[in-house]
């Protein structure tokens, strides 16, 4: 079985097409110069009344976004690719390493997923030893059965027993005789990370002895400090820059301690940072963390500055619902860390929410990177983003922030202390409620999900997955509890009635809303009587003229709960005399309405 590694079949072979130089042109000529001024005007007329500083945006960090910008906003500090202070990479070599994620439960399974994925066009694996069920270095050596190790690059997910496992990926170069020079990949030992994932205290002593395994193997990253962790437990951007800085700097005090050198230590680390559907933010803190990192190595003393960076996408944006768009949260995630810079990047398959991914969902994770790479052409080219006024701007503004909160850590006694003090989990927690709160009132939506939900979609049939870790800071994925109303809506055939006001033209905008609203928590709706909650919809006039009249029609009919699609205004003293128990909006809160509703008709959860 041939894979990734081995050469082409005889007589195939593989040209790329060089672009031939285009004249140069002045794309601006012929047109008037604008100033900023004739911009912020063009804008304002189209605002009807608004001003332009009402569209600006404020993040969970507190950085401003603003719906305009111009060459005076960008910082003068973002440098070259591959030179200090790396904001715009670390090497001058465009296009990265495509990684796939290999989760299948046994080691023949695993190392069928393996051979296909690099036959297929990855460039490498990683393996997630847990869910693999590699329990000895006889399992690991049976996943990686008929991979050529000096070719491919074989990645370690960190995970509990993380040290052990190191040794046993490292022995086995040894035992196939792989040379140190040709050995690539990172052996995923993360005490931090993975004590914060899955539990447990933190023992940094095993760093060493990781670092010690792989000398003279510069293609090989002993020590993973795994950003995803703060990420996906629902960390700010800057929180995690600012947590992975920390991580990484007391790996760097640790391997001090046991005699490693300054620049032994640096080259021994690797970092994994979150893919996200914000594909500003994305690029944004990637580049924000390498011009962190290398303020971090200047402050130690060494010229080896660059953050080696890779990317996974992150698992809080899958949903188990319409999966089919986490394909396109999948594209913007690879999109944004290959723009980003990272070296390699990891897009988990759309249906690994649901279970154990089939050859589907891991074939066009593979592809939306090949895709992106060789199609789009984003392998091509030097950090893209660069020069852009606002990824600029964002870039600066949020490593700022990341570093104001990486001192405040290290003034706190370091991560570890951090940690322990809760300090840590507060902040996470906060951003992530913040979040959740932002879903509810529908400031922010997951389509398929909070936004557009589909009754009738057909379910996708997936292989249980491996157990969530169960740590302080385990994975959540916002869309869960949203699904999980629908879960109970669905499985209990709830419905709600509608009761349109009027003609079609006047109600249908409210129906709709109403319509999707509940079916957010599974509830269909239904213009027949017999269920114990009813809706009114209609317009602000028809309620005016109606909206009493039907609700008290509804009670005296037998219905326990009457709500009002739309905002009340001055009518709701009176409507709510008249029989209107609550009235639902745009921005009323999702998870409290739909589950007291669930609650009125009987739905257990």
């Amino acid at each position: 079985m041939r894979h990734r590694g081995s050469r082409p079949a005889e007589g195939l072979t593989y040209h790329r097409r060089v672009p031939t130089p285009s004249e140069t042109m002045d794309l601006a000529a012929g047109f008037e110069p604008a100033s900023r001024e004739d911009w912020v005007d063009l804008a304002g007329s189209s605002l009807r009344g608004r001003t332009l500083e009402s569209l600006t945006t404020t993040t969970d960090d507190g950085i401003a976004i603003r719906p305009l910008y111009g060459n005076d906003d960008a910082p003068d500090r973002a440098g070259l690719p591959g030179a200090s202070p790396h904001t715009r990479g670390v090497t001058t070599d465009a296009g990265w390493d495509v990684r796939a994620l290999v989760a299948e439960t046994g080691t023949a399974a695993a190392n069928a997923a393996v051979l296909e994925e690099l036959e297929s066009g990855a460039t490498s694996v990683l393996l997630d030893r847990s869910a693999i069920g590699i329990g000895s270095a006889a399992d690991l050596a049976a996943v990686l059965d008929g991979v050529y190790l000096e070719m491919a690059p074989v990645a370690l997910l960190p995970g509990p027993g993380g040290a052990e496992a190191a040794g046993w990926l490292a022995g086995l170069w040894e035992e196939y005789g792989t040379p140190a020079v040709e050995r690539s990949g990172s052996l995923g030992v993360d005490p931090v990370g993975v004590a914060a994932r899955h539990g447990g205290e933190p023992d940094l002593s095993c760093l060493a002895p990781a670092v010690a395994s792989v000398a003279g193997a510069p293609g090989v990253r002993a020590v993973t400090v795994d950003a995803t962790v703060w990420a996906e437990a629902g960390a700010s951007d800057a929180w995690e820059v600012a947590l992975s800085l920390a991580t990484g700097v007391a790996y760097l005090r640790a391997l001090e301690a046991d005699g490693v050198a300054l620049d032994d230590a640096l080259a021994a680390l690797t970092f994994t940072h979150s893919a996200g559907v914000d594909q500003f933010a994305t690029i944004a803190r990637f580049r924000a963390a390498r011009r962190c990192w290398d303020r971090v190595a200047a402050a130690c003393g060494s010229d080896a500055r660059g953050q080696h960076q890779t990317a996974v996408s992150s698992a809080a944006l899958l949903t188990r619902r319409d999966p089919w768009v986490n394909l396109l949260r999948g594209t913007v995630a690879a999109f944004a860390a290959g723009v980003a810079g990272a070296s390699a990047v990891t897009v988990r398959p759309f249906d690994a929410a649901i279970g154990t991914p089939d050859g589907l969902g891991r074939r066009l994770a593979r592809n939306t990177q090949l895709l992106l790479a060789e199609e789009s052409g984003l392998s091509r080219v030097l950090d893209p983003a660069g020069g852009s006024w606002f990824v600029e701007d964002l870039t600066d503004r949020l490593a700022e922030a990341a570093w104001e909160r990486f001192r405040s850590i290290e003034a706190d006694g370091g991560v570890l202390a951090a940690l322990a003090s809760g300090r840590v989990a507060a902040e996470v927690d906060a951003t992530r409620s913040a979040g959740v709160a932002r879903l509810a009132t529908r400031a922010e939506g997951i389509t398929g999900v909070t936004e557009f939900p589909d009754l009738d979609e057909a379910a996708l049939d997936r292989a249980p997955g491996p157990a969530a870790p169960d740590g302080p800071f385990a994975p959540v994925r916002p869309a869960a509890p949203f699904e999980d109303l629908r879960d109970a809506g669905e499985a209990a055939a709830a419905e709600v009635r509608l009761v349109p006001l009027g003609p079609l033209a006047e109600h249908s905008a409210r129906t709709t809303f109403a319509a999707n609203l509940l079916a957010v928590a599974g509830i269909r709706a239904t213009q027949s009587a017999g269920s114990p909650v009813a809706v009114l919809c209609g317009s602000d006039d028809r309620y005016a003229a109606e909206a009493a009249d039907a609700a008290r029609t509804l009670k005296a009919g037998g219905v326990a709960r009457v709500l009002l699609a739309g905002r009340p205004g001055d009518h709701e003293a009176a409507w709510r005399e008249a029989g209107v128990d609550e009235f639902v909006h745009a921005r009323s809160d999702v998870l409290d309405v739909l589950g007291r509703l669930l609650d009125d008709l009987g739905v257990a959860r």
